[in-house]
């Protein structure tokens, strides 16, 4: 019986780690579905070899976060702080950037699909091709 509570509190970590996310700031490996982290303060969180589908992060502060390796199915960064944050290596589908920050932020050898860069703001930007983009740069 105790093996069975155990086993069960285990499996409700892995389901929904949510509200863990800011007080780990470590979630590499996570799978989000759903999720709405709107507004959050998540400055450096790593969600490095993540999985996130249709997960809510409008209006968060996301600096210096780590998305490598991740896969991004309908997120939502719209008005996101994402200054210095990295998603080398990973696949973004589907993706808004709309009006976000997206300021020393970098992009190498990410698969984009439907998902547009231009419409955030960009300045010393490593985008998917190795090229920088100072479009917005004062």
């Amino acid at each position: 019986m105790m093996m069975f509570m155990v086993a069960t509190s285990a499996y409700g970590q892995d389901v929904d780690r949510s509200e863990d996310v800011r007080m780990l700031g470590d979630c590499s490996g996570c799978i989000f579905d759903g999720a709405d982290f709107s507004e959050r303060k998540l400055t450096g969180i790593n969600l490095e070899e993540s999985r996130l589908n249709a997960v809510d992060f409008h209006a968060a502060q996301l600096n210096i976060a780590i998305f490598n390796e991740s896969v991004l199915r309908d997120v939502n960064f719209a008005s996101a702080n994402l200054r210095g944050a990295s998603f080398t290596g990973s696949t973004l589908i589907d993706v808004s950037f709309e009006g976000a920050d997206l300021r020393g932020a970098v992009f190498e050898g990410v698969v984009l699909e439907n998902t547009n860069l231009q419409s955030a703001l960009l300045c010393n930007t490593q985008m998917p091709d190795d090229s920088m983009d100072n479009s917005d740069c004062n």
